[in-house]
C-alpha cells in the first residue's frame, strides 16, 4: 500500500478530498490525522490514507493535460522513495525509451521498471548437491544471526535434502561469550561433529584432517566495519588455508541501511564474497536498501532467513520472493 496525505481546513474535509480522489475505494483506510498552525495561524489539517499501489500510479496521470515528462517524474519519486536510487531509474528509463516500445503512461513504466529490476537482482542458481568438500564460511558483522544461519544450513544439509551429506561445524569466534555454547546445543541435537579453534595453526590442521566431510560450515565473530583487531583475526586464519577453496558467505541482515549494506560488503570482500546470505528477511516489509544494494553490486543472494525455526525458516532465495517482500511496500 501508499501512504498519501490530503490537507485541508479540517480532519474532515481532507479525508473528502481523499474519498473524492479515490470515488471507487469503498474501504479507503485513514491511518493517521493530525493539526498544525500554518505561518500565518491558520489551522491546517491532515490524514493519511493507505492506497492500493495500482490505483496512486493510475492518479499520477491526472488526464490528457499530464506531461509524459509529469508521469515519469513522479514514478521516479515514488520508486526512489522506497529506496531505489535515482541513478538507477534513469539508466533503466532511458533504456526503456530506447527500446522503442514507448512509455505511454505510468502503468506501463512501472511495469517496466518491475522487469528491469527482475533483470538486475541475481540469485544463486543451484541444486544443492554436493560432489566435491565444500568449505563454507559466514562472515558478518555482529548481531546478524550468523550462528542460527550456521546450525539451519548444517540442518539443511544433513537432514532435508534428497541426500545427507555428512556436515561438520567450526567456531572461530572466541570473543563472543557463549558463541561457541549455542553453536554446541545445536551440533549435540543434529549429531554433529563441532570444533571450537583457538589458534590458526589448530585451524588449518582441523580443515585438513576433516578430510571425509562433504561440507565443512565455519562460524565467525561478528565484526564491525571499525573493529581492525577482529578483521586482523580473521585474515589470519584465511591465510592459512589460502590453497584451500573456501566458499565466502556474508550474511546481511534485510533491516540494514544502504550505506551501512555498503560498508559492511566493502569491509568483508577480502575473503571474495561467492553469495550473500539475507537475515531478519521476515522483520521489515522495506527491503529497499538492500535491493538498491544487489542492483549496484555484482553478488548473489543465496539464501534468505526469514525466522527463527531451525531449520525450516531458511529458504533458498528466488528473483520472485525478493521481488515480492519490494514490492509489497507499494500493493500489500
Amino acid at each position: 500500500m501508499i501512504e498519501e496525505s490530503f490537507e485541508a481546513p479540517s480532519p474532515k474535509d481532507a479525508f473528502i478530498l481523499a474519498r473524492k480522489k479515490y470515488p471507487h475505494i469503498s474501504n479507503l483506510k485513514l491511518i493517521k490525522a493530525s493539526q498544525r498552525l500554518d505561518e500565518n495561524g491558520k489551522l491546517i489539517a491532515t490524514v493519511m490514507v493507505l492506497v492500493p499501489m495500482e490505483d496512486y500510479i493510475s492518479s499520477l496521470e491526472l488526464g490528457n493535460n499530464e506531461s509524459k515528462k509529469s508521469f515519469v517524474d513522479k514514478t521516479i519519486e515514488l520508486w526512489n522513495s522506497k529506496g531505489i536510487p535515482k541513478k538507477w531509474l534513469d539508466e533503466k528509463i532511458s533504456k526503456i525509451e530506447k527500446s522503442g516500445k514507448g512509455i505511454k503512461n505510468s502503468k506501463i513504466l512501472h511495469k517496466a521498471l518491475i522487469k528491469e529490476l527482475k533483470k538486475s537482482i541475481k540469485v544463486v542458481n543451484r541444486d544443492e548437491s554436493i560432489s566435491n568438500r565444500k568449505i563454507m564460511m559466514l562472515v558478518g558483522p555482529t548481531g546478524v544471526g550468523k550462528t542460527t544461519t550456521v546450525a539451519k544450513l548444517a540442518s539443511r544439509y544433513s537432514y532435508m535434502l534428497d541426500n545427507r551429506y555428512k556436515v561438520a561445524l567450526i567456531n572461530l569466534d572466541t570473543w563472543r561469550a557463549g558463541a561457541y555454547e549455542q553453536l554446541d546445543n545445536f551440533a549435540k541435537i543434529l549429531q554433529l561433529k563441532h570444533y571450537k579453534i583457538d589458534g590458526i595453526k589448530e585451524f588449518n590442521n582441523k580443515i585438513d584432517s576433516l578430510r571425509d566431510m562433504d561440507i565443512i560450515l565455519v562460524d565467525t565473530a561478528g565484526v564491525s566495519p571499525f573493529d581492525t583487531k577482529r578483521l586482523i583475526h580473521t585474515v589470519e586464519f584465511l591465510k592459512t588455508v589460502q590453497n584451500i577453496n573456501i566458499s565466502g558467505s556474508l550474511v546481511i541482515p534485510a533491516t540494514a541501511k544502504y550505506e551501512d549494506i555498503c560498508d559492511i560488503y566493502d569491509y568483508f570482500n577480502f575473503i571474495n564474497i561467492e553469495n550473500i546470505i539475507i537475515t531478519k528477511f521476515d522483520e521489515t516489509r522495506r527491503i529497499g536498501d538492500i535491493v538498491a544494494f544487489l542492483i549496484e553490486h555484482d553478488v548473489s543472494v543465496s539464501y534468505l532467513s526469514v525466522g527463527q525455526s531451525v531449520p525450516e525458516d531458511l529458504l533458498l532465495a528466488t528473483k520472485k520472493s525478493i521481488l515480492k517482500q519490494f514490492l509489497g511496500e507499494f500493493d500489500e
